[in-house]
């Protein structure tokens, strides 16, 4: 009996084990089913205001609402992964209520993205909605980068990239780009590119017909290959070849007011190679014995939080705190001066910060430091120019490793050494000055360059700094 029995409750189990994995077999179908469907315009439509009607289900995640309301097949493994990393870092605002913020999302992707991609390629789509996804969380600086883009983008803050070694501006009238600087020995000045030249073409494509960003991809591009340009001078186009070569941006350059001997240091933005470059500056002006220094941070918009901590470093002694932030749920981090090796570089020469409303991020949090530092006695420095642009919050950039894909978002609210935020304040020059408003010349269809009234006003307050020591 003991063995019948054993027996017995032997092939009961493998019954009851065998009957849960068809049931779990059926109910993954149906789940699969009801979650991929592909609907129509229409029905998705439908099926988004019947949710809002309190005629759908109701679900945690913004990826089972798409599912269930048949929006084409994407990769929910990744869409949960950056949405799981949303609820667990976003900082910016309150995150929206879960139906409402899959609805707006769908229906960006309805107005935006359906009948212009193809709803069968799964990476297609799911780059689609991961974008309109950054875009409804009601973080101005959210952006879904996919592979390609993010490299790009990687690329451009390191300060470094294949191209030519040329700065332009472009020309909002002619739809051009103008050659600015030219670097030396660069493969641009190897081509015969000249400073006041004119872009007008990169490989066949008019800059007019491809706007300004494609126009620079166009010219950057893998080192060693050949870019094609179509240049305007004066009255004639002109045809030349450069190979692209390894360019170093320059995110710093600097120089000295011989009659005044002050030196002039122009922060362009915080890269991967701005300390490298900010370091070459002070030294040379240090070397050549400027009495002072003013550093240009006008236009600036912001960069890498640890390039701005690592100049910094270098012009106040170790362990003073330069920024301090809060992430979601967490105590307060704080980041200090330090040393890198440098022998606690420190620059003790009176010093000018030139800001304007276009000094951003990065750039607030070096003219709120040097700000602080001089209250506390540290540096000798005014603030010249107009209120910034009160941005004091940062973000951060989450990858996904399987594709190289990432989702940058604002994390924390960051403050000065003083400790006081001034996300949406600014911080405010010790004299404000106001840029001569450009005068339009209707002869050449071009504003006319006007005179630089901020950094005048820089030059006196420098000289009575130095003056009153």
């Amino acid at each position: 009996m003991q063995i019948s029995a054993k027996n017995t409750l032997s092939r009961l189990l493998l019954l009851i084990l065998t009957l849960s994995v068809i049931l779990s077999s059926l109910c993954s179908c149906f789940l699969f089913k009801k979650q991929y469907f592909a609907g129509s315009e229409d029905e998705i439509r439908a099926n988004i205001a019947a949710s809002l009607d309190g005629g759908g289900e109701s679900y945690k995640t913004v990826q089972e609402y798409l599912s269930s309301w048949g929006i084409p097949e994407f990769d929910r493994v990744k869409f949960r992964y950056f949405e799981s990393t949303v609820n667990l870092y976003y900082n910016y605002a309150p995150a929206p209520q879960v139906m409402t913020h899959a609805a707006e999302l769908a229906n960006i992707f309805l107005d935006e993205y359906y009948g212009e991609i193809d709803p069968a390629d799964k990476a297609e789509v799911t780059n689609a909605l991961l974008s309109c996804y950054a875009r409804t969380l009601g973080d101005p600086y959210a952006i879904y980068r996919a592979a390609e883009a993010t490299s790009d983008y990687e690329v451009d803050m390191s300060g470094k990239f294949g191209g030519i070694g040329v700065m332009i501006e472009y020309d909002h009238v002619e739809e051009t780009l103008m050659v600015s600087v030219v670097y030396p020995d660069s493969p641009a000045e190897k081509a015969g590119v000249e400073v006041g030249d004119f872009i007008v073409g990169v490989d066949g494509k008019r800059v007019s017909d491809i706007g300004y960003l494609n126009a620079v991809n166009h010219v950057r591009g893998k080192i060693g290959t050949t870019v094609n340009i179509t240049l305007l001078r004066g009255d004639r186009e002109i045809e030349v070849s450069a190979v692209r070569a390894e360019v170093e941006e320059i995110n710093v350059s600097y120089d000295i007011i011989e009659e005044k001997n002050l030196g002039y240091v122009q922060i362009i933005a915080f890269k991967g190679n701005t300390l490298e470059q900010f370091k070459e500056a002070i030294d040379a002006l240090e070397a050549a014995g400027v009495a002072g220094i003013i550093f240009d941070l006008r236009g600036n918009p912001g960069g890498f939080l640890d390039s701005v901590v690592d100049v910094i470093s270098y012009m106040i002694p170790s362990g003073h705190t330069i920024v301090s932030y809060n992430y979601k749920n967490m105590p307060t981090t704080t980041r200090k001066s330090t040393d890198d090796g440098d022998g606690d570089h420190t620059v003790n020469l009176p010093m000018v910060v030139i800001a304007d409303e276009y000094t951003a991020s990065a750039g607030e949090i070096f003219t709120a430091a040097v700000r602080d530092y001089r209250n506390h006695n540290m540096l000798k420095a005014t603030i010249v120019g107009t209120t910034t642009f009160k941005k004091g919050i940062m973000q951060s950039s989450f990858g996904y490793k399987p594709d190289g894909s990432t989702l940058t978002m604002t994390i924390a609210f960051y403050n000065p050494p003083s400790g006081e935020n001034y996300h949406g304040i600014g911080v405010s020059p010790d004299r404000e000055v106001l840029l001569p408003e450009p005068v339009f010349d209707e002869a050449t269809g071009k504003y006319l360059p006007v005179h630089d009234t901020q950094l005048d006003a820089a030059v006196e307050e420098l000289e009575k700094l130095i003056n009153a020591n």
